[in-house]
């Protein structure tokens, strides 16, 4: 029997990513993940013994791989600011170099009632606990860490969605630098102006 190789298997597991993104569990068939990965049926039962085993693959690698780009920047430098943007520009790059990520984690958390583990969940889990984290390290007060943390995180959801393209230069910088001090301040003037309308207009 000829031994299993990396690429063989990266291969299978790119091709099943765009088949998986597009259909749902049950249309993906074993024999067109085998097709688009151009690779004997035989040779695809060899690395995945079934497509749930593939799929769980799949997400188990895309959440490794997001865990240690983030570890990295927790290690680049002590700030806690700096490293909240470097988070924040780490799951722009790694969502925008896998377009069909977040259909794979749309179709996984279908598949998995939410009491159930999946390997995704975690990593969700952890991408929360580290940004709460570095809100609380940081020199802002945050009232509310955890809130605050799933709003600055549904909000680059958003942005991953359905911002702009190509992505508008440090991005990540002015997500967090943003957020942290407000995306919205009272105009004052004009409601000075206002206030000094009225006035005039009951002393007249």
């Amino acid at each position: 029997m000829r031994s299993k190789s990396a690429a063989q298997a990266e291969k299978i597991l790119t091709a099943a990513a765009q088949l998986f993104a597009t259909h749902r569990f049950h249309e993906a068939r074993m024999d067109d993940i085998a097709t688009l990965a151009e690779v004997g049926k035989g040779t695809l039962y060899r690395y995945f013994k079934d497509k749930e085993e593939l799929y769980v693959a799949l997400l188990q690698g895309a959440s490794e791989g997001l865990q240690q780009r983030l570890q990295a920047c927790r290690d680049a430098t002590a700030d806690p600011v700096e490293q909240l943007r470097a988070v924040v520009e780490a799951i722009i790059h790694y969502f925008d170099e896998r377009p069909h990520l977040f259909d794979l984690i749309q179709h996984a958390e279908v598949m998995h009632k939410s009491e159930q583990d999946f390997p995704w969940l975690t990593t969700r889990r952890q991408i929360l606990a580290l940004v709460k984290e570095l809100l609380q390290e940081s020199d802002y007060v945050v009232e509310d860490p955890e809130l605050a943390a799933l709003m600055l995180l549904g909000g680059l959801r958003g942005v991953l969605r359905f911002g702009q393209r190509p992505r508008p230069v440090q991005l990540a910088e002015k997500i967090v630098q943003r957020f942290l001090n407000g995306y919205a301040t009272k105009y004052s003037s004009g409601r000075g102006r206002t206030l000094a309308y009225c006035e005039a207009s009951v002393q007249g």
